[in-house]
């Protein structure tokens, strides 16, 4: 009998329908948003002043080796222990292009913007990591890169 009360009332076409055409343009709006950067927002990022290429590579003793991607020189070895903020971003990026597939070789962009912004930049996949906004002494951990092995002017 309850069967038959459900069967007696079918769920009305016109409401069908309407909710088929919602979904359907909140679908067609959304990827039309998507392939025309439609109310997209983009963060504008001050001029480079100062930028270094660097491989990060694990060594055998533990330590993670800093070497000058243009002349393959190490220029600095982070001992275990030791500046952990710089370990946990290098282990994160590297967990990341490990899940992409790509490999260690590529090199990692460290610039100083303009308005004194750090910023690490993963060439292989674009990625950028602020490093202010993880602390003025998280960012000095990294600051000494820029300059080690330099020779100045």
């Amino acid at each position: 009998m309850h069967e038959e009360a459900i069967d007696a009332k079918p769920f009305p076409r016109g409401m069908l329908i309407a909710v088929a055409t919602m979904v359907g343009l909140s679908m067609l709006f959304a990827a039309s948003a998507s392939l025309w950067d439609f109310g997209a927002t983009r963060i504008e990022y001050a001029p480079v002043t100062e930028s270094r290429d660097l491989v990060f590579k694990d060594l055998k003793n533990g330590s993670v080796g800093v070497v000058d991607a243009a002349g393959q020189q190490q220029i600095a070895e982070v001992k275990p222990g030791q500046d952990g903020f710089v370990r946990v971003v290098m282990r994160s990026m590297a967990r990341d292009r490990a899940v992409r597939g790509v490999g260690s070789d590529v090199a990692f962009r460290l610039a100083r913007h303009a308005d004194d912004m750090l910023s690490l930049t993963d060439l292989a996949t674009g990625e950028v990591v602020m490093l202010n906004a993880f602390g003025a002494m998280n960012t000095k951990a990294f600051e000494p890169f820029l300059a080690l092995g330099r020779t100045k002017p």
